[in-house]
């Protein structure tokens, strides 16, 4: 019954989360999949959606989404070579790869003032968003100006909200915001992987200040930050409600970057603080990065780096040594990690890493070992066709070895798609699961039909499995027991003369074996100007 009532309703509303948000997603985090994407870089990249960075800006603010060196480069390259007029010649900038560019070209603009009668104007862009779901309702706003923007987020009990101004060389930010610094040995605040799937998650990228756009408030700072970039320098400060202050300096160079973090513990009468020295050396193969701290008497350090053995292949190495002391978490944490990706475009890629480490807890004996393996290859059949493989190996001595083997086979054709997921996993008992979805997606209509089917009988053995849904509501619900799901994801858009009106549905019920089915109904309605 569900299912033909999602089909009615996808006759008028449609189009779900845009893949190319996700696949930027991916690539600024490093993440091998949707399932391992961080919350708050969806949102952060939704909240930027519209505001494109002008590449060929005298001054460049892009939010961490390129790196220093990126940014340098750019100003490099048009200094001798003039402004950027197309994404090939971006794509031949040292720091950039056809790669980079199509990861990032949705949120890039080329226009240049140097064009004739190409100039910008000025404009003011405002978002409102209403969500509604069987359990709760919330709400979103956001305005934008050329040197300022606010917003802010309200669901049940919990809300965000933010306000940021910028003049010169100088920023501010009040309300919400996250901070993340260096390789996140001192500060980083929000969500961060918990494995390195892939070769670009072994050096992470430090967009240092971030408003926060969220439905949910947890682990963000509320208080106030003021931001101060030049040419080879750039400092940073913030306070916040919790008695967090931080200061982070920063000196920028055309290959690198070196950095000082200070954070002392108001709340801590003894007086304790957090120092750490970051740094990052670009060269034309090789990306060097790195960090030491240091904590309540104890120390920690990261090193990583990232090497082009020629046009497609990549080798990455990392080497960290956290003390539990330092972290604040029960256990430590050693490691070396090893990291090999091929691309040869547009068939086939390989992607291989490894982490071993030791994880001991203070006070006790016993060694524990970890070890996590992954592997994924790309195939590009044809032009509709592919097929994704992913093996992913995690072996503890203190608890059962976990596999998870998966397969993603993709077909488009034109505003048609469909996909085919298989999973097995195996940690003391087997678990699987399977769906298969198809979907229409248009300029302004779109749909995605999704038929699923698990058996998990072991917690442990659980499969995480990215729903799509509204920008702004990230999904990744673990299926556990035996059952079958059907869900439909659509939207719909339409542009009057001064504003844009889009619509966005998701429908689905869950039957499991001794459970009630589980109905849910989540309706999202969007307005910009």
């Amino acid at each position: 019954m569900i299912c033909v009532l999602s089909l009615c309703l996808a006759a008028l509303l449609a189009q779900a989360q845009d893949d190319a948000l996700m696949r930027a997603a991916r690539y600024l985090s490093g993440a091998g999949a949707d399932e391992e994407l961080p919350e708050e870089w969806v949102e952060r990249l939704e909240a930027l959606w519209g505001r494109k960075i002008r590449v060929n800006s005298a001054r460049i603010r892009s939010d961490g989404l390129l790196t220093d060196y990126q940014e340098a480069s750019l100003a490099d390259y048009r200094a001798h070579n003039g402004d950027i007029l197309s994404w090939e010649e971006l794509a031949l900038v040292d720091g950039f790869s056809r790669e980079t560019v199509e990861a990032l070209r949705p949120f890039l603009s080329l226009s240049s003032e140097r064009l004739p009668g190409n100039t910008d104007t000025l404009s003011l862009r405002a978002t409102a968003i209403l969500r509604t779901t069987l359990k709760t309702v919330g709400a979103k706003a956001k305005v934008t100006g050329e040197h300022w923007r606010a917003g802010g987020a309200w669901r049940g009990k919990d809300w965000t909200a933010f306000a940021e101004g910028s003049y010169g060389a100088s920023r501010w930010l009040i309300g919400d915001y996250n901070i993340r610094l260096g390789q996140g040995l001192s500060h980083w605040s929000g969500f961060s992987l918990s494995s390195l799937s892939t070769v670009d998650a072994f050096i992470r990228r430090s967009p240092g200040l971030s408003p926060v756009w969220s439905y949910s408030s947890a682990s963000v700072h509320r208080g106030l930050a003021y931001e101060y970039i030049s040419r080879h320098f750039r400092g940073l400060f913030f306070a916040d409600k919790d008695k967090i202050l931080g200061l982070h300096a920063d000196w920028l160079a055309r290959q690198g970057q070196l950095g000082l973090s200070v954070i002392p513990d108001l709340g801590d009468l003894r007086g304790n603080f957090t120092v750490s020295l970051d740094g990052r050396l670009h060269l034309r193969r090789v990306l060097l990065a790195g960090e030491v701290g240091w904590k309540s008497g104890s120390w920690a350090a990261l090193g990583a780096m990232q090497l082009r053995l020629g046009e497609h292949h990549r080798l990455a190495l990392q080497a960290r040594g956290i003390p539990s002391r330092f972290s604040g978490k029960k256990y430590g944490e050693y490691a070396l990690a090893l990291g090999y990706d091929f691309q040869l475009r547009p068939v086939h890629g390989l992607s291989f890493t490894c982490d071993a480490a030791l994880l001991p807890i203070p006070g006790q004996e016993q060694r524990r070992l970890q070890l996590r393996s992954y592997a994924q290859w790309n195939w590009q059949a044809s032009a509709r066709w592919s097929l994704v493989l992913r093996l992913t190996e995690r072996y503890r001595n203190y608890e059962d070895p976990r596999t998870d083997l998966r397969a993603d086979v993709h077909w488009t054709d034109g505003p048609w798609q469909g996909t085919l997921r298989g999973e097995w996993v195996h940690c003391a008992q087997s678990s699987v699961l399977s769906y298969l979805e198809g979907g229409y997606k248009g300029e302004n209509l779109a749909a995605y039909l999704r038929l699923t089917g698990f058996w998990a009988d072991s917690w442990n053995a659980r499969i995480y499995c990215y729903e799509r849904d509204a920008p702004g509501s990230f999904s990744v619900p673990a299926y556990y027991g035996k059952g079958l799901a059907a869900s439909l994801v659509g939207s719909w858009k339409h542009r009057f003369r001064w504003f844009t009106i889009k619509a966005y549905i998701r429908a689905s019920y869950i039957v499991r074996k001794e459970r009630k089915p589980t109905p849910a109904l989540n309706f999202q309605l969007q307005l910009e100007r």
